[in-house]
This record gives C-alpha cells, sequence and structure tokens, in this order.
C-alpha cells in the first residue's frame, strides 16, 4: 500500500492497514541497536510511535508532507532518546564515567561527565559555535517548538519550505560539530 492509500484507509477507521507499517520496522531496529538498545527496544518504541503517528492523523495534526516512514522514524527517535534519558535517571552515581577528549584541532574539549549538565554544556557549546541565525533559528524550532510559517516570519524567508530547508542546512552544520558517539555517552 502507499502511504496516500494508508492514510485514507486509516481516516476511514481501517486500523487493520496498521500492519502495512511494520516494513519500517527493521529501520528503527538498527538506529535504536547503534543506540545502546536492543530489538526489543525498539519494538516497543515503534509500537508508540504507530500509536502517536495513528493519534496525530485522526486529530488532524499529522500533515503529509513527509513520507510516513520518515514521520515514524522521527517520532521513534524522539521516543529512544527520551528513554535513554529516563534510565540515566534511575543509574547509580558510581556508573558515572569522568574523561577529557580534545574535539579537533579548533581547542573545542569536550568534558565527558555523564549527567544533564555537561550534554548540556556540549549542545550549548556546538550551538555557539554554529552562530546566528542557525543557533536561533534551531532553538526557536527545537526548543520552543515553532511552526515554520512562524518562523519564516520571523526571519524573513519567503515560505515556510525556505524555512525548513534553512534549518536542515543548520543541522547539518551542527552535526560537523558534534559526535553522535559522545551524545550518548553523555546522555
Amino acid at each position: 500500500m502507499t502511504d496516500q492509500e494508508i492514510i485514507i484507509q486509516l481516516k476511514k477507521g481501517n486500523e487493520s492497514c496498521l500492519k502495512h507499517l511494520y516494513v519500517h520496522l527493521d529501520m528503527v531496529k538498527g538506529w535504536v541497536n547503534n543506540n545502546n538498545g536492543n530489538d526489543d527496544d525498539a519494538f516497543d518504541i515503534f509500537q508508540e510511535a504507530m500509536m502517536v503517528f495513528y493519534k496525530n492523523l485522526i486529530s488532524g495534526k499529522y500533515e503529509s508532507s513527509s513520507k510516513i516512514s520518515t514521520y515514524l522514524f522521527g517520532i521513534c527517535k524522539r521516543q529512544w532518546l527520551n528513554q535513554l534519558n529516563r534510565r540515566l535517571k534511575y543509574e547509580k552515581p558510581s556508573d558515572i564515567i569522568t574523561s577529557t577528549e580534545d574535539k579537533g584541532d579548533d581547542g573545542f574539549e569536550i568534558e565527558f561527565t555523564i549527567g544533564r549538565e555537561s550534554l548540556k554544556n556540549y549542545i550549548n557549546k556546538a550551538l555557539d559555535k554554529l552562530g546566528e541565525p542557525c543557533k536561533e533559528l534551531l532553538e526557536k524550532s527545537i526548543f520552543l517548538k515553532l511552526r515554520m510559517k512562524e518562523l519564516a516570519e520571523m526571519f524573513d524567508y519567503s515560505s515556510a519550505h525556505s524555512a525548513r530547508q534553512q534549518k536542515l542546512r543548520c543541522i547539518k552544520r551542527l552535526r560537523g560539530y558534534m559526535s553522535y558517539e559522545l551524545i550518548i555517552k553523555l546522555k
């Protein structure tokens, strides 16, 4: 079934077509397994993501501007990172690792102390290196959850699509300043 056919069937109340979305489970399993999880974690996260997708579709919050697989994967990613964060709260203080690593020639030093403060500092340093307007665009879109239309008006972009494209460029630049392996350790 195509994405459009699935959406039409779900809106008609045919929940049995949700089974067609399980083709995307392997993609989620791979990502969760690479980020301190296992297949069971991935399955649980995927189930939650399917419920969120269905709820958003029925309530009208889902915009079909992206593929269902992309939407589900984004939900799964957020859900898994939240799950890792919750697990961190229950770790013993003896599980804390302390080390220092130099990141590149520019003197951008990272302190690896597992916990909120060092992760927050790490992200803030990367955002500072990113500079304006990217820093402000990402903060407003990610942390303040402003819609692309609002961001387009705020930053004088011609459309919500232009704002989305700029956000993607900024995220790509930000990724260059960050190490996902280190973030997972900091989580």
